[in-house]
């Protein structure tokens, strides 16, 4: 309590001179030409992360510094050992799916404090995305409240952040990936934002989760600057991680009635309709006169790399295919983003998950024929 004391005594004595100097600065001056304009900006930016330095690192000018540092130590080492017993919460009005990228521009203020927070702790830097009907605006109303408002989500995706980009203006932009499925247990703070004790959800199929998520979730494909964010639709694999075996507590989803002959043929089905899907798009696309060269429909790499062929021999089929269930839904955009993904993710099993991606599948492919047959009427009546 006295480091946090006096971290918040040195912010605000900082914002205290900050607002001393702006209110000497004279009025009626020349306006700045644009490149002072943009040092001022920068300058800024550097000196707002200073002041979150020193808000949120650790103090050691305090007696108590000590004891806090020890504190902090044993409270890293039992988040390593189960990094979700202290999980901040990023609820929001849609959802993620493990092995999705996801970039975020974050700029409400409960927001820019979990992460600031978060990339000054020790890694892999997890948080939880559980979807938030109208988001930010429903935080407190008690039907929304964890864990056991009756309107509350409870099942949500562990996301790892990768990288945070802070602009001039003060926002952050966030890069994350899902790594898995998460359910909340008990709350442990709501403020700034909500930090929950939560536990790892597991299709009954999936064995040893924490052995494969090194390989199965890489940090490739992410470039951030100031100015712009490039980054993969997918988590691609790492191949060169080998498992290790884990003893993480996890909560397995209802067992699961489909043997592997089922689950062999709503796999083919999938990539069947991914295939369709893709066809169906290109002659969209040729009957609104694009070259056939221009309108061929490409896979992201990482998503092909989940082909039975092209995936590796010791990965096991049952792990490749829980990531197929997530990830074409995910790179084609087939469901709402909100509930539909919600769907996804209550899903008790794999082969229960591919079905649903089969439907959605399916719908699309009558609506995208629907919108062929409009555009090929067109161009014979004229």
């Amino acid at each position: 309590m006295t480091r946090e004391r006096s971290s918040m005594s040195r912010l605000l004595l900082a914002v205290g001179l900050c607002g001393t100097c702006a209110a000497y600065a004279p009025t009626g001056s020349p306006r700045p030409r644009r490149g002072l304009v943009v040092r001022r900006a920068e300058d800024r930016a550097e000196q707002i992360k200073k002041l979150n330095d020193m808000f949120y690192g650790t103090s050691t000018t305090t007696t108590d510094a000590a004891g806090d540092a020890s504190t902090d130590a044993a409270s890293a080492a039992d988040d390593a050992a189960d990094p979700l017993s202290d999980l901040p919460l990023w609820r929001v009005q849609w959802n993620a799916l493990p092995g999705e990228r996801q970039v975020y521009n974050v700029h409400v203020p409960h927001y820019t404090a979990l992460f600031e927070k978060l990339v000054r702790g020790p890694k892999p830097w997890y948080f939880g995305h559980i979807l938030l009907p109208g988001g930010s605006a429903n935080l407190r109303i008690p039907k929304y409240a964890l864990p056991d408002g009756p309107e509350a989500t409870t099942l949500g995706t562990v996301m790892e952040c990768l990288a945070v980009e802070r602009r001039t203006d003060g926002c952050l932009v966030v890069v994350s990936q899902g790594v898995g499925r998460f359910r909340v247990r008990d709350v442990k703070r709501t403020l700034p934002h909500d930090v929950v004790d939560a536990s790892w959800v597991l299709d009954k199929e999936e064995g040893d989760h924490e052995a494969w998520r090194a390989f199965e979730f890489g940090p490739g494909g992410v470039k951030l600057s100031s100015t712009s964010a490039e980054v993969a639709e997918l988590s691609p694999l790492r191949l060169d991680r080998a498992p290790v075996q884990s003893g993480i507590v996890v909560e397995e989803m209802a067992e699961p009635v489909d043997d592997d002959t089922a689950s062999d043929d709503v796999e083919q089905r999938v990539w069947d309709a991914v295939a369709v899907d893709g066809g169906l798009l290109e002659q969209i696309l040729m009957a609104d006169g694009t070259p056939a060269e221009q309108a061929k429909i490409r896979l992201p790499p990482s998503l092909l790399a989940l082909k039975p062929e092209a995936a590796p021999d010791a990965w096991p089929t049952a792990r490749r295919r829980l990531r197929l269930s997530f990830a074409v839904p995910a790179a084609l955009g087939l469901v709402d983003v909100a509930e539909g993904r919600q769907g996804l993710l209550e899903a008790g099993s794999t082969a229960d998950r591919l079905r649903q991606v089969e439907r959605a599948l399916t719908r699309r492919a009558a609506h995208l024929r629907g919108i062929l047959s409009q555009k090929l009427q067109k161009r014979r009546e004229n």
